[in-house]
């Protein structure tokens, strides 16, 4: 049986009250009456109720004293003032002190059921996205990055003390590595926390449409700019602008950020109208932004303008150690997903899954749980459930067997070995150029050349 919500109404005028209880009632409402502030007070401090209805004109208490004493208490109850002596002043005072409705006597009692389903379902809309505020928080909060290896406790460190400033943050790391998730435990941990966060990837755009999209256009401004649009740094105003790939930002892009950086003033595409955004920018990057700057394909000015606080994500190869920890969260999220009764893994999966090299990262590492979960058919996940990249690692059984010379990571080995010695001799040893001409990124690059114990000339 659903609960009643419970209607406080404080008028002194006792005819008034059985109209109000009448309506109230009729419409499956709880209601309690009471003919002054001063009573209306004590009755809300022993029985909460969902929703005051009060008169302005009361002795003893009015209504606006009531609703003032009740926002000094903390109570945040919607309320509904009614009078028979409006005012301008009255109405703005009421206004400015958050009441939900004002209505003036005389009303109709549809008018009164109105005023009150429309202050309950506000209030229903605030507590809904207070919840949603709450879980976005606890989601994105630094305790839920998932780790206990020295790298990612530095990691949590560096998020903690970025988290109390406002300054400009550079998070640096290969793809998959979970660069937005540290500028979100940022954001969601630090001082613009209430304020927006807004992401933009700079490698999904084009030149031209980029720009659009950071600064916004007015209508007309070109073919298809069919009215006005609102760019990330508007969207942005009091909350967080994460920048992904901001080492793919065209030069001609990168002078006017500078500007919107130093100043936080910035016009539309095609307008003239300056506009003011107050938000702390968060970028993120798998590009050597170093290497950029000596290729002249990176501005040195922004560059420090970004990097106020730098953030490196490790490879997931420098913390093996935190795997079991990642696999039993992500085991423990995609179970409740895919609505499987998966627990564990068995001892040979368990041991691909901590051998294995994981160029993807932990992105890679997730893709790997949901994919077994879903191919699961018991309650453990068997090495025939995982991917064919990850079981393609042999075993300690197979690796004693004669029946091969060589494995085939160890033929894989000696290839990647070759081929990352011919581009590093081919682009006079400069790492970056390297990376580039075999398609991964320079931090797999490097891991591979310790790995592989490759010396740079």
């Amino acid at each position: 049986m659903t609960k009643k919500q419970k209607i406080l109404v404080a008028e002194n005028n006792v005819k008034f009250q059985g109209v109000m209880r009448l309506i109230l009632e009729r419409h499956g409402f709880e209601v309690m009456v009471c003919s002054d502030g001063i009573e209306a007070k004590k009755a809300i401090d022993q029985n909460p109720v969902d929703l005051i209805i009060s008169d302005y004109m009361m002795p003893n208490m009015d209504g606006l004293q009531l609703l003032k004493a009740l926002k000094k208490e903390g109570k945040d109850i919607p309320f509904i003032l009614i009078t028979g002596y409006g005012s301008i002043d009255s109405t703005m005072e009421a206004i400015k002190l958050g009441t939900t409705e004002y209505l003036t006597k005389p009303f109709d009692p549809e008018e009164i059921v109105l005023a009150v389903q429309k202050a309950l379902n506000i209030e229903q809309i605030k507590r809904e996205l207070s919840q949603l505020q709450e879980e976005l928080w606890a989601k994105y909060s630094v305790e839920n990055l998932i780790g206990q290896s020295s790298s990612m406790r530095n990691v949590y460190k560096s998020i903690h003390k970025a988290s109390e400033s406002s300054a400009n943050v550079l998070i640096t790391g290969e793809t998959g590595t979970g660069k937005e998730l540290a500028a979100r435990a940022t954001h969601y941990n630090g001082i613009y926390k209430k304020g927006p966060f807004i992401a933009v990837n700079c490698s999904a755009f084009s030149e031209g449409t980029l720009e659009s999209e950071l600064f916004g256009h007015v209508k007309g401004a070109f073919t298809d700019a069919v009215r006005d649009h609102k760019g990330r740094f508007e969207l942005a105003d009091q909350g967080t602008l994460f920048l992904d790939e901001v080492g793919d930002i065209p030069l001609s892009i990168q002078v006017k950020l500078l500007r919107v950086l130093q100043g936080k003033q910035f016009e539309r595409v095609g307008g003239s109208k300056t506009l003011y955004s107050d938000f702390r920018l968060i970028a993120a990057t798998n590009r050597d932004l170093k290497e950029l700057l000596r290729e002249s394909l990176f501005r040195e000015d922004l560059f420090y303008r970004i990097s106020v606080i730098n953030i490196t994500m490790p490879p997931l190869g420098e913390h093996s150690e935190d795997i079991p920890l990642l696999i039993g969260h992500f085991l423990k999220h995609y179970t409740r997903i895919i609505n499987k009764d998966v627990k564990t893994l068995s001892m040979e999966a368990m041991k691909l899954m901590q051998n294995y090299s994981w160029p993807g990262n932990v992105r890679q590492l997730e893709n790997t749980i949901e994919s077994a979960v879903a191919m699961c058919d018991g309650n453990m996940i068997k090495v025939a459930d995982l991917p064919m990249e990850v079981r393609l690692l042999p075993s300690e059984k197979d690796s004693d067997s004669n029946e091969y010379q060589e494995s085939l990571p160890q033929v894989v080995g000696k290839v990647e070995r070759l081929m990352i010695q011919k581009a590093l001799d081919k682009n006079r040893q400069i790492k970056a150029r390297a990376a580039r001409d075999l398609g991964i990124s320079e931090r797999i690059l490097s891991y591979k050349i310790k790995k592989y114990r490759i010396k740079i000339k």
